[in-house]
């Protein structure tokens, strides 16, 4: 077994499932990572990806957004899901797990690791902490296009391509998990699909 489906509700949690496939497993994705536009959809289609367990393991990566993991788990999964489906919650959502990696996103938008919160996993709004790094990052492209020229608090038309470029090239899981228990409990749990 060496390949693996990841499913995100979004972009970003899609590029950080295929980065934990690759870096963290040291598998191949067996297709491009599947992303479903929204938790809404992914939470109705799931029982259709239950049946690509039949060809490889497959990672699923939603937010919690604020709400309860363990509750949102039990509502969304059959009492015994299939074997090789892992449904891995970010707390409260994938940008979260992103900013955990302090040092890499320090790096990557040009501002003082001090300014990256040191427990994302604690934040209201992760994707606010992250427009407001953008708007203090040294290179204006991040300034101008992550974030919405009509509303600073708003996602700009490059939110997703630099983030996921960010994840892609540069976010290290290693340096993330101390910063991130809800991450460090998904890679936990992927690293028994390894040792099996």
């Amino acid at each position: 077994m060496d390949q693996m489906y990841v499913i995100g509700e979004d972009a970003v949690s899609c590029a950080l499932g295929a980065c934990l496939v690759t870096k963290v497993l040291g598998m191949r994705l067996a297709q491009p990572a599947i992303d479903t536009g929204g938790v809404t959809k992914l939470q109705s289609n799931l029982h259709r990806y239950f049946g690509l367990v039949n060809l490889a393991p497959v990672l699923c990566i939603a937010d919690t957004d604020g709400g309860c993991a363990v509750q949102l788990l039990q509502r969304w999964l059959p009492a015994k899901p299939p074997s090789g489906f892992f449904l891995r919650l970010a707390i409260p959502e994938a940008e979260s797990w992103l900013l955990a990696d302090r040092e890499g996103v320090s790096i990557f938008f040009g501002v003082a690791q001090a300014k990256v919160p040191p427990r994302p996993d604690a934040l209201i709004d992760p994707k606010r902490e992250v427009l407001k790094i953008a708007l203090r990052s040294k290179r204006r492209i991040f300034r101008q296009e992550m974030v919405s020229p009509s509303d600073q608090t708003k996602q700009g038309a490059g939110y997703n391509l630099h983030l996921c470029d960010f994840v892609a090239r540069h976010w290290d899981p290693e340096r993330s998990l101390p910063n991130s228990p809800s991450l460090a409990r998904a890679v936990q749990r992927l690293e028994h699909l390894r040792q099996r």
